[in-house]
């Protein structure tokens, strides 16, 4: 009795183990459903938006030096702007199956106004360009801040 009973006892809890992972594989399988209802719903939005990267995103020619560009016209525009560049260099180069990104680091320094404008300026769509670190100080007088940031473009992956 004392065997047939603790038989039970196994086997009832290993088919509950059983059950309890069924049921969490089902819901997880309800879950990607429903994120896969939604992906189909927004297909033709995303299609779109692919022809239009793969019609305006930029390409890196062989006579190209993408980061140096990338640097000149940062600066320039930050100039305009009226700020002082401080420090810039060059950040790690990536090259992915989807893209390939140069990005530059900058330390600059000015009104709050004029640095607002001109991070408006650089995240354009159309650039394929955004900011991917960012750290904003004040600085001893309110309206003027101390800005680093790094600056990444992206390129057409290589063909």
């Amino acid at each position: 009795m004392a065997i047939f009973a603790l038989g039970n006892f196994y086997g009832l809890s290993y088919l509950f183990d059983l059950m309890s992972s069924s049921a969490h594989d089902v819901s997880e399988l309800r879950s990607q459903v429903r994120s896969n209802e939604i992906w189909l719903k927004e297909k033709d939005l995303w299609l779109v938006r692919r022809k239009w990267i793969e019609a305006t995103q930029p390409r890196i020619r062989p006579d190209q030096v993408p980061q140096s560009e990338l640097l000149e016209s940062v600066t320039t525009s930050a100039k305009a702007n009226q700020l002082q560049i401080q420090e810039q260099s060059f950040a790690e180069n990536l090259s992915t199956p989807n893209y390939q990104s140069v990005a530059v680091r900058l330390k600059l320094s000015g009104p709050l106004q004029n640095v607002i404008k001109w991070l408006v300026q650089v995240q354009q769509p159309e650039l394929f360009q955004a900011i991917t670190s960012f750290s904003l100080k004040s600085a001893n007088e309110p309206p003027t801040v101390s800005l680093e940031l790094e600056i990444a473009r992206w390129y057409a992956p290589k063909t």
